[in-house]
């Protein structure tokens, strides 16, 4: 896990010193450069493990700043920490098989939002603002258990330390600087084989997908 902290501070601080840049820059002065913090709920479920999904609940919470590119689009940085993973739970239909698969990780969007009152002048679409991007995560936990009792590594299935994810979502505000978030996220990069080692050109192996759901609180 040292190389993938590495990787991750290297991540976080490139990221922040482009805020920075753009910040300073003619776009972006400090009456209208922004920041906060988001936290919420998160539905996911992995691909390639042949159970339904979303099962498993998480959560997730982060820090973000923001500067705008023009009157209609931002930019927004943020570094977060988030639950992924799946479950099984007991049922009738599944022969009552108890399996979860839970990971942490640390990681950093890098979005890019669109003020949809540029098109739409509705009472309630102008307020939306979509967003959309692509995010690096590194794996900083993970515990993955079937009937209670955790299962060991499969040095054959090994997680890979860090996977890129595709962006997807809109805010919505609820009251003054407090907006609702909504996201969806999948990975583009594995997170570890398929547990027969089957690949396509197209499927690597089990990737994440999910659903967040959350209030972000704009604190400057």
């Amino acid at each position: 896990m040292k190389t993938s902290r590495r990787t991750s501070l290297k991540l976080t601080a490139c990221l922040w010193a482009s805020l920075l840049t753009l910040a300073l820059s003619d776009s972006a002065t400090a009456q209208n450069f922004k920041g906060g913090l988001r936290a919420g709920m998160v539905a996911s479920e992995v691909s390639g493990d042949n159970l339904a999904g979303p099962n498993k609940l998480g959560f997730y919470a982060a820090t973000f700043a923001k500067a705008p590119l023009s009157e209609v689009l931002a930019m927004k940085l943020e570094i977060m920490y988030i639950e992924k993973g799946s479950r099984s739970v007991p049922a009738e239909r599944n022969n009552f098989y108890e399996y979860r698969f839970a990971l942490q990780y640390v990681e950093v969007p890098v979005l890019l939002l669109y003020d949809v009152s540029a098109i739409s002048r509705s009472p309630v679409l102008e307020e939306l603002v979509l967003h959309g991007g692509l995010s690096g995560s590194v794996l900083v936990g993970w515990r993955e258990e079937e009937f209670g009792a955790q299962l060991p590594r499969d040095p054959r299935r090994d997680f890979n330390p860090a996977e890129l994810n595709i962006l997807l979502g809109f805010s919505y505000p609820l009251f003054s600087n407090v907006n609702f978030n909504f996201g969806f996220s999948n990975s583009l990069t594995p997170i570890r084989p398929h547990a027969g080692g089957g690949t396509t050109w197209y499927n690597r192996g089990q990737y994440n997908t999910l659903w967040t759901f959350g209030v972000e609180v704009i604190i400057w």
